[in-house]
């Protein structure tokens, strides 16, 4: 019934419309409108102002070349085609170019990856704001950075973020991991892998020279996360030392993870010696090593290179370091040499939000303008630039800003810890190579001594008595200390002070007072003496029953070996590192008619004493340092059958003219200063000389127009376990409260650094390793602290009856004596005199 009536009212509709086509029209018809077209959609460039300055030309100065010089020219192109402006760019990456560019004809405009152009040429730099710069699109922070002297003289264009950690959602799913977003759910998330059976860091840092930098980083985003970027800041300013208690907080909680096989992959080994990019490796491997690695931005595209097969947000992916209230990362910032009108529409364009926008659709890493956010194209990029736009600060890479010395020692501090060194301990170091590096004052504890007289004893004079003061200078203008020095080489004056008023402080070049006056003597632990500063051995040569008397302040090794590289080059030749090469070596040297040794004695009562120092690096190869020190105690005879074996390898040298100038004569009767010329000499007269530290000062001396480490040089004497030389040792006669203060700063980092500063000879305390400003003393510094051991000079320790008895023998031998008949009348007073 219903499907009938709709047909009915269909058929009438049909008949109405035909009737109403039929009917005539009542008025004129309305002509229709002609169609409207639609305007063409045109997409909009950036406005940009251009200020007047079409037509000029621009010169800028940056350090990007390659594809990142691609990427600037992009994010420039809008500006270049809108003005008509002429780029004229020069990238260098040497500070040097820099500085004098700017002395003579600064860039107009100069990007840079610091801050520290604005701090140098703060004069000459352009305020931002005056050029147009828009502030607005910049957090507070970015503002801050760049502002010197109340101008802002610096803005970022360009950075990347390291505070962020890399990951597996795969991985995180399978074991039903969660994103932590709190430190303290980090931790507990850490603890979780580990209940699970999984290692939750990859932490290599293995990268060379610069060995740490990786821990450097994951110690910077602890302290953000502990303690926050102002911080952060005041460690790289100087305000806040580097040993502060939240330092070694951030150190104990690295080192917790970092040296614990449980944690991370290879324990304290792992981390050592795995590579940074072999540790990024380790969390996408198949099966994985471990689920995360902190690792700045660049790590993403280092595993799409290995493993091009894994999707970015499914296999790998990011999220920020839990907890940091602040990012770190590093920044390319403009500053401006001009107010040129092509400058100000330059610096007005790229802080504009249309200037982000450009930037982040070329890519160029991230764009701290907020114009850029929502214009990266690439999906890490633009969860990157989320991050660092909810950053609350932004801190630069502590490693990167920070002066190489502070760098290297924060590295070295990190290295150490891993392995099992102390944080308190290992941070005193790099406290002190902050201090140095930003010329900051040393830390001091005058412990109440502040105004006291303290009395001191030495045999330095002259230009030694002038570097000692160097040296106590920062301890006197703490404390305000008196210094009342004596100084004498006379060990009757010594032993009559000693017996009725012995100074406070004695500096002496043996140990021999701690067996003369122990029970006068102080121990310097007591004192405040820093022991874990030096290598155990020094604090074996200066105990005496049990007490720790005398604390070595400087040293001069002699085990070394001089000469010429550019000789060795001409030759052929290399240095040796065994005493099997070193004998390889003069053998090949006579093969090629060349004379291997300069060996003169001469030296009027004392001849002989070269041939000493031989025969003890000798000894030191061939049997070890506890040998030679049971030749000085008497314990081993010196006609020991090791004894006799080094003499036979020095005649065999010193007495044949193939091997030595001149031969036995010439070994006997050759001046050993003549000795040293000898190698140096044009034509040379022989490849090598084995003689002390002072043979450099000689040749210079004798050959001014030779340089160090071209024309003449040394390496450490080959095979020798050990190092001889000579010391000067401190040892404490008072406890006073002065005493005590500087018995502590001598002992401590800040001493070892005034110490190596000023020159005078090697520290034995290993914080002066990387302070020495003098090549020499620096390669001289290496080789003693590598050495295993320390022996004494035997000429210099032994009694005078020994010593002169041990010069006899060498004559002798050289002279074609024999050996054994020799030998045993040196022991023969070896055994009297130190029965005595």
């Amino acid at each position: 019934m219903k499907r009938k009536g709709l047909i009915w009212l269909s058929v009438l509709m049909v008949l109405s419309m035909v009737l109403g086509a039929c009917a005539q029209p009542t008025e004129t018809p309305v002509e229709e409108p002609a169609p409207v077209e639609e305007p063409e959609v045109v997409e909009e460039g950036p406005v940009i102002d251009c200020m007047g300055a079409e037509g000029e030309t621009l010169s800028l100065m940056y350090q990007w070349t390659g594809a990142e010089e691609e990427k600037i020219n992009a994010v420039l192109a809008p500006f270049v085609e809108a003005c008509g402006v002429t780029i004229e760019a020069e990238a260098t990456r040497d500070a040097a170019v820099l500085d004098t560019k700017a002395k003579s004809t600064p860039p107009d405009v100069l990007f840079w990856p610091s801050t520290s152009p604005a701090l140098l040429y703060t004069d000459q730099l352009q305020d931002l704001g005056a050029l147009g710069a828009d502030a607005t699109n910049y957090a507070a922070y970015w503002q801050d950075l760049g502002t010197v002297s109340g101008s802002w003289l610096a803005v970022p264009v360009k950075a990347d973020i390291k505070s962020i950690i890399w990951y597996s959602p795969v991985q995180f799913e399978t074991f039903g991991y969660t994103v932590p977003t709190t430190f303290e759910e980090l931790d507990a998330l850490v603890e979780q892998m580990v209940a699970d059976g999984n290692i939750p860091w990859s932490m290599g840092m293995e990268s060379g020279a610069a060995t740490g930098w990786t821990g450097s980083d994951f110690i910077q985003d602890l302290l953000l996360a502990q303690q926050g970027p102002d911080y952060v800041m005041s460690l790289i300013d100087g305000t806040v030392a580097y040993d502060d208690a939240g330092v070694v907080q951030a150190y104990e909680t690295y080192a917790a993870w970092a040296s614990d096989d449980m944690y991370t992959v290879g324990g304290a080994t792992g981390t050592v010696t795995t590579g940074f990019l072999d540790a990024i490796y380790k969390v996408f491997s198949d099966p994985a090593e471990a689920m995360m690695v902190k690792q700045s931005g660049f790590a993403g595209g280092e595993v799409a290179k290995m493993y091009p097969d894994l999707e970015y947000g499914v296999d790998y992916d990011f999220f920020a370091f839990p907890g940091a209230q602040g990012m770190q990362g590093g920044a390319d910032y403009m500053m401006a040499f001009s107010d040129s009108n092509a400058a100000k529409a330059l610096v007005a364009f790229l802080t504009s939000a249309d200037g982000g926008a450009a930037w982040a659709a070329a890519g160029f890493d991230l764009s701290p303008n907020n114009g850029a956010l929502g214009n990266y194209a690439d999906a890490s990029l633009a969860k990157k630039a989320e991050a660092l736009a909810s950053a609350s600060g932004f801190t630069p890479d502590l490693g990167d800003t920070i002066p190489a010395p502070f760098g290297e020692a924060e590295w070295k501090a990190i290295v150490e810890i891993v392995q099992g060194t102390a944080a308190g301990t290992a941070l005193k170091g790099a406290a002190a190579a902050q201090r140095d590096g930003l010329a900051m004052a040393p830390t001091i504890d005058c412990m109440g001594g502040e105004g006291q007289t303290l009395t001191i004893m030495s045999q330095w004079t002259g230009a030694e008595e002038e570097k000692i003061n160097t040296i106590l200078a920062p301890f006197v203008e703490a404390c305000g200390v008196e210094i009342v020095a004596e100084a004498t080489r006379d060990t009757a004056v010594l032993d009559t002070k000693a017996k009725s008023t012995p100074p406070d402080i004695l500096f002496w070049p043996s140990t021999a007072p701690a067996l003369l006056y122990t029970d006068q003597l102080q121990d310097l632990g007591s004192l405040g003496a820093v022991a874990d500063n030096y290598a155990g051995y020094w604090a074996d040569l200066g105990t005496f029953d049990g007490s720790w008397l005398a604390v070595p302040v400087k040293a001069d090794i002699k085990s070394i070996i001089w000469y010429s590289p550019v000789q060795f080059e001409t030759f052929g030749y290399t240095v040796p590192t065994t005493l099997e090469e070193l004998d390889t070596l003069v053998e090949q040297m006579v093969a090629d008619g060349n004379i291997p040794w300069s060996m003169g004695m001469e030296s009027g009562a004392a001849t002989g004493w070269t041939g000493s120092d031989f025969i003890q690096d000798l000894l030191l190869a061939q049997q070890g340092p506890d040998y030679v020190m049971g030749l000085l105690d008497g314990t081993v005879a010196y006609d020991d059958a090791g004894v006799a074996q080094a003499y036979e390898t020095y005649a065999a040298w010193a007495s044949d003219d193939m091997y030595t100038v001149g031969g036995a004569t010439g070994t006997v009767t050759t001046p050993f200063l003549d000795a040293i010329y000898k190698v140096f000499s044009d034509p040379a007269e022989a490849m090598m000389v084995k003689q002390s530290g002072f043979a450099g000062g000689e040749v210079v001396a004798m050959y001014p127009d030779l340089e160090y480490g071209v024309d003449y040089d040394f390496f450490a004497f080959p095979g020798a376990q050990g190092m001889q030389g000579g010391a000067d040792y401190m040892m404490a006669f008072s406890d006073s409260e002065a005493a005590m203060a500087l018995v502590s700063y001598l002992t401590s980092a800040e001493g070892a650094s005034a110490w190596a500063r000023s020159g005078f000879d090697l520290s034995p305390n290993i914080w002066a390793a990387g302070k020495y400003t003098d090549a020499s003393l620096a390669k001289k510094a290496a080789a003693l602290d590598s050495a295993s051991g320390f022996t004494p000079d035997i000429g210099d320790a032994i009694p005078a009856p020994f010593s002169e008895a041990e010069w006899k023998a060498l004559v002798d031998v050289v002279q074609g004596a024999d050996i054994a008949e020799a030998l045993a009348v040196a022991a023969g007073v070896q055994a009297t005199a130190l029965a005595q």
